[in-house]
C-alpha cells in the first residue's frame, strides 16, 4: 500500500508540480518561496493521500491548499519591517517593494473571507477558469460562483475605495 502511495504521489507530482508552484508564485511573488511552498503542499498531501477517497478531487483540494499554504506564510511574513528607502531619488529598483505591496493587498483581500469564496476567486482571476469549469472543480453551481464573485468584487471595491483612481493621482 505504501509503495502505491508513494508511485501515485510521484505521479501527482509530475503533473501538478508546476500548477502549484504557479499559483504559489503567484501569490508569494517568490521563485524561492514559491518552490518552498510547493513542496510543503506535497508533504501535506504525502500525509493525506490515503485520507482521499474522491481521487478526482485531487486537484482541487492541491490549489487551495496551496492557497492556504501562501496565506499562512503572508501571515507570518507581516512582522516585517516596511522599507522607505526604495522611494528615496536613489532608488532605482522597485521590484522588492511592489512584491511586498502586492502580498500585503493579497493578504488583506483574502483574509475576511471563507475558504469557498477565496477559491472561486482565484480560480477565476489567477487560474483564469471559467465559471463552468470551476463549477465542475468545486462542485458549486455557476449562479454561486457569480454570486461569490460579485460579492467579492462589491465588498473588495467598498473596502478599498477606487484604488485605480488613488494610483493615478
Amino acid at each position: 500500500m505504501i509503495q502505491n502511495n508513494n508511485l501515485e504521489l510521484s505521479d501527482l507530482y509530475e503533473r501538478y508540480a508546476s500548477l502549484v508552484h504557479r499559483r504559489c508564485k503567484y501569490i508569494l511573488q517568490s521563485d524561492d518561496e514559491a518552490w518552498d511552498a510547493t513542496q510543503d503542499v506535497f508533504m501535506k498531501l504525502m500525509s493525506q493521500l490515503p485520507k482521499i477517497e474522491n481521487r478526482s478531487a485531487i486537484y482541487s483540494w492541491l490549489l487551495s491548499t496551496s492557497t492556504n499554504q501562501c496565506i499562512s506564510i503572508l501571515r507570518k511574513k507581516r512582522g516585517v519591517a516596511f522599507d522607505e528607502c526604495v522611494h528615496s531619488d536613489g532608488a532605482r529598483d522597485l521590484s522588492q517593494e511592489k512584491q511586498y505591496i502586492l502580498r500585503e493587498i493579497l493578504t488583506k483581500l483574502f483574509l475576511p473571507w471563507d475558504k469557498k469564496v477565496r477559491d472561486v476567486v482565484l480560480y477565476s482571476y489567477i487560474d483564469e477558469y471559467s465559471q463552468k469549469e470551476i463549477s465542475q472543480m468545486t462542485g458549486l453551481g455557476e449562479s454561486t460562483i457569480r454570486k461569490y464573485l460579485t460579492r467579492f468584487k462589491r465588498e473588495s471595491c467598498r473596502s478599498f475605495g477606487n484604488v485605480k483612481e488613488a494610483f493615478n493621482a
